[in-house]
């Protein structure tokens, strides 16, 4: 279950934030996920729920955006876009190919309550 540890790592990066900001309530952070990172998303929001018990971060919202794998030939410039991680361009069956999208992992935004001063 590599989505505890990495609930625990986003976790551990929004309490960095939080102490150089005045962030006081983090309520909503939005990842970008690729699919060949093989994450669950109900797994990863459980497994973050977890890991924010006692955090700022507790009882945050998380949502999961997940990015399709894309990857381009570079025999014929086809572009694909599927489910699979076999990279084979089904225009004209290379295996000369880049990859474009898929093994994404980013925090896209951070919604937060802050003190005032």
């Amino acid at each position: 279950m590599h989505e505890l540890s990495l609930a625990e790592a986003i976790n551990n990066t929004i309490q960095t934030l939080c102490a150089r900001s005045s962030w006081t309530r983090v309520r909503h952070v939005v990842l970008k996920v690729g699919r060949m990172r093989q994450i669950d998303p109900e797994l990863l929001s459980f497994a973050f729920s977890v890991a924010g018990k006692g955090t700022v971060a507790e009882d945050a919202e998380l949502s999961v955006i997940e990015l399709p794998v894309v990857f381009k030939c570079n025999v014929c410039g086809e572009r694909t876009t599927g489910e699979s991680m076999i990279f084979v361009c089904l225009n004209c069956g290379s295996t000369n190919v880049d990859l474009l999208s898929g093994m994404e992992l980013t925090i896209e935004y951070i919604e937060v309550e802050s003190r005032v001063n």
